[in-house]
């Protein structure tokens, strides 16, 4: 039988060479790990995959010349990592609205108008019988139809020449804002269907009356009666011959309808003269009762169109008859703003009659 002493003896035989071999390993010095490589700030590391892009963020600092700085060379942070590449995400498409059905039908397509005229509105019942329509211009080509006028040289008609003057200025007019009322527009002034068998043909020119009362119903800003001549040169303004009244009577005489707007009439015909004379355009100013200014209730001239030289056949030069048209529709855009209608005779009658007032008994 084994005692106690015995086994503990027999223990420490068992640990003894564990103990002779850690003493050995404590006496042998101990082994320093390797030191690890310094890295300088701005290398890359291991090469990145080759598929995937690189990033730099930063850039090197300038490196100071050789032999003039001790000090170490500063860089600025460089490091290189992986970026997944964009990709382009598609937009939602924008809804389109619903079509709204609509049950009205389509409008047939309609053939544009070359010449298209200026609608006119005639003055209602509310306006004053003494006010102007400052933006109107009245225009009368004279003659026409069966009426040629005069003649200019050999083959030239006054009512060709006077449409065309028409025509120039109604464009001018028109641009500049003017609503332009034209008595006549074309040559053919007769029906299209003949007169029935037994009766008188009507006849083939727009009487004067027919003139005037178109353009006494515009209440215009201005009247011109265009004409032509082959006499003199340049440019013949006249006015109505009749004396001035101081005031529009209630009830007018047809033939002497004018002469309450005399002064208007003087003074437009000094506006007209001051711009051809600055376009350079030969004038003469006179008085004559051409008719029908004598009957117009407005502001109104005869303006009669002389050739540019003493060959009647310039009277036609395009550039003549545009140099003229300017120079009246520019000078008819301050006068607008000038005419002023007569006074009339009832306004007058209540200024002058003493206003009686009533005392409460």
């Amino acid at each position: 039988m084994i005692s106690p002493p015995q086994i503990r003896s027999f223990a420490t035989l068992l640990t003894l060479p564990a103990l002779l071999a850690l003493g050995q390993t404590n006496s042998q010095p101990k082994k320093q790990p390797p030191a690890p490589k310094p890295i300088r700030l701005g290398t890359p590391g291991a090469p990145p995959s080759a598929q995937t892009p690189q990033v730099n963020i930063g850039t090197p600092a300038r490196q100071a010349a050789p032999g003039t700085a001790t000090q170490q060379p500063q860089r600025v942070l460089t490091q290189s990592f992986p970026v997944a590449p964009k990709t382009a995400v598609p937009k939602p498409a924008a809804p389109k609205p619903a079509a709204i059905a609509s049950t009205t039908p389509a409008a047939a397509p309609t053939a544009p108008i070359a010449h298209p005229r200026p609608a006119f509105k005639p003055p209602t019942a509310s306006t004053p019988a003494g006010a102007v329509n400052r933006n109107v211009i009245v225009l009368d080509p004279a003659h026409g139809g069966v009426d040629s006028g005069s003649r200019i040289g050999d083959n030239i008609l006054e009512k060709d020449v006077a449409l065309a003057l028409a025509f120039r200025l109604r464009s001018l007019l028109t641009a500049r804002g003017f609503n332009v009322i034209l008595t006549r527009d074309s040559d053919n002034l007769t029906p299209d269907t003949a007169p029935p068998a037994g009766t008188a043909p009507p006849s083939a020119t727009l009487a004067l009356d027919d003139r005037a009362g178109i353009a006494n119903h515009a209440r215009s800003s201005a009247c011109l009666l265009l004409h032509a001549t082959g006499s003199g040169i340049g440019v013949h303004l006249y006015n109505s011959e009749l004396a001035p009244a101081p005031e529009e009577a209630e009830q007018l005489p047809w033939l002497t309808a004018q002469a309450a707007w005399v002064p208007q009439s003087e003074k437009l015909e000094k506006a007209l003269a001051t711009a051809l004379t600055r376009a350079h355009i030969p004038l003469v100013v006179s008085s004559a009762s051409v008719r029908p200014v004598d009957s117009l209730t407005c502001p109104a001239l005869v303006l009669e169109l002389a050739p540019r030289t003493s060959d009647p056949a310039t009277i036609n030069d395009g550039s003549y008859q545009q140099r003229i048209a300017e120079a009246i529709a520019t000078s008819l855009i301050f006068w607008q703003n000038q005419v002023q209608p007569p006074t009339r005779a009832s306004d007058s009658a209540k200024t002058a009659a003493p206003e009686t007032k009533v005392v409460p008994r």
